[in-house]
């Protein structure tokens, strides 16, 4: 299974203005390794590439291939990122000459466009953990693989999709990644203290309904308390993790079960710095404290404006004097706060954005990050896109038959410049103040760390528009 290299190719339709998305962090291919841990409790030998974190090239990456002797290639792929893996498909099957599996959510979104390249043969739409053993069992056992659910393949010259019955499964279910497979020395994020670094899925879904976002609305599926604990302990002892980023889209949906959750890691004594995503409006001084005392060091909250109404067009759901006293009680906690926030949602003006970049310095935020308003697949924003323009730019762009291209936002009278200079000049605005700057440097604890620091301020000095 292979994770390209990706050298952090800024995209025109990126949210992340260019030095963001190149500093930002080396993270694990968690959706490769749960996949490498379906394959190996089924008997398989398997092997990881992650290209990205060892910085190697196709021709390094295919030696290491033949090496291993591989019966089949994998790649996750995601709509975005799409035709840079394609890519990587390409080169290394025309000297494998093997083929090509497919997964993760571009094959729920376009199953049928994905496999007009004649590069891939097989992708797999939801869930592995059925459909990928079934497949690797008929093709060894030549058995007919025409009647599994959620796999899709060709027939005849023609794509043959077999629907799951359901995307979602049971999260106790799955095994834990298979860590072992991955160089977790070579992981970090910006805001990462210690070594080794890795990222962790304790629940997969959300029940909150904003506009902007593709997972909108999914069901919530949780791992049990003691469940999550054993990943974090294995994470300890065996791989010699000292720092874990929950990736939960909001780990703070089950109070009680988060609470079991620091509990049992203290009642463990693993000592574990740990960060996660979690909403405004599900934290309290209680949880807070238990999360504290387990080790939660830094807590991300999708924030988003700092304009009311704001909030209630992209249908976030809290408001602003919730907003203030979270982050009051997060600090009160020596727990660190990052603000995610949005520029150019819906009836975003010039004097909403500097509203929000006001509102992001007062909170007295440890971190934020600015992200431009990008219309994901599946997602209110990308259907108002659709109906306007009549197109659907990211079905012709897994096809092929389209470019690079900013989308419309026709939710607001910003132009696309504007978007991204206001991006900018968030950034500029809340991380060069001379308080702000010191207090980050003073807090430096090595050399690495203030390297990273010292790129990302002088990408933020140097980083222009892209938009003319």
């Amino acid at each position: 299974m292979v994770f390209p290299r990706y050298n952090h190719v800024h995209r025109r339709f990126e949210e992340d203005i260019d030095i963001v998305g190149r500093e930002f962090g080396v993270l694990p291919p968690l959706g490769l390794a749960y996949a490498a841990a379906i394959m190996e409790k089924a008997g398989h030998d398997v092997t990881i590439i992650d290209a990205n974190a060892l910085k190697l090239s196709k021709e390094n990456v295919l030696r290491r291939l033949i090496e291993f002797k591989p019966d089949m290639l994998g790649f996750m792929l995601t709509v975005w990122t799409f035709q840079l893996t394609l890519n990587w498909i390409r080169y290394l099957k025309s000297e494998l000459k093997m083929p090509v599996l497919v997964g993760n959510i571009q094959l729920e979104l376009y199953p049928q466009e994905t496999l007009t390249h004649k590069e891939i043969d097989y992708g797999i739409i939801g869930s592995a953990q059925k459909p990928l053993p079934e497949l690797l069992f008929a093709l060894e056992n030549n058995r007919s693989f025409e009647y599994i659910k959620g796999l899709v393949f060709r027939k005849n010259g023609e794509t043959v999709i077999n629907f799951p019955d359901t995307l979602y499964e049971d999260f106790n279910t799955l095994p834990f990644p298979a860590r072992h497979l991955l160089p977790n020395n070579r992981y970090r994020e910006v805001m990462s203290k210690r070594k080794n670094f890795t990222i962790m899925l304790t629940s997969k879904g959300c029940p909150a309904q904003c506009s902007f976002c593709h997972i909108k609305g999914t069901p919530y599926s949780a791992r049990s308390p003691i469940m999550v604990v054993d990943e974090i302990e294995e994470c300890y002892k065996k791989y010699k993790i000292r720092e874990i980023d929950i990736f939960d889209p909001s780990f703070s949906i089950d109070k009680k079960r988060i609470i079991a959750i620091c509990r049992e890691v203290r009642k463990r004594n693993i000592e574990i710095n740990f960060s996660c995503r979690a909403r405004i409006d599900q934290v309290d001084e209680e949880l807070l404290d238990e999360m504290a005392m387990a080790g939660f060091k830094r807590i991300l909250y999708g924030i988003e404006s700092g304009d009311q109404e704001i909030l209630d067009r992209i249908n976030k759901g809290i408001t602003i004097e919730q907003i203030r006293e979270a982050i009051r009680l997060t600090k009160k906690k020596k727990i660190l706060a990052l603000g995610f926030f949005l520029i150019g949602s819906p009836g975003e003006t010039m004097l909403s954005v500097k509203k929000t970049i006001r509102f992001a310095k007062e909170l007295k935020l440890d971190y934020a990050q600015f992200h431009k308003v990008m219309a994901k697949p599946c997602t209110d924003l990308y259907n108002q896109v659709v109906k306007e323009t009549k197109r659907d730019y990211w079905r012709e762009f897994v096809l092929g038959d389209a470019g690079e291209e900013r989308l419309a936002s026709p939710w607001t009278k910003l132009s696309q410049k504007e978007i991204e200079d206001f991006t900018i000049m968030a950034y500029r605005a809340f991380y060069f103040r001379p308080k702000y700057l010191l207090g980050t440097f003073v807090n430096i604890r090595s050399m690495n760390e203030f390297a990273r620091y010292a790129r990302s301020a002088l990408g933020l000095l140097k980083v222009k528009s892209d938009v003319y």
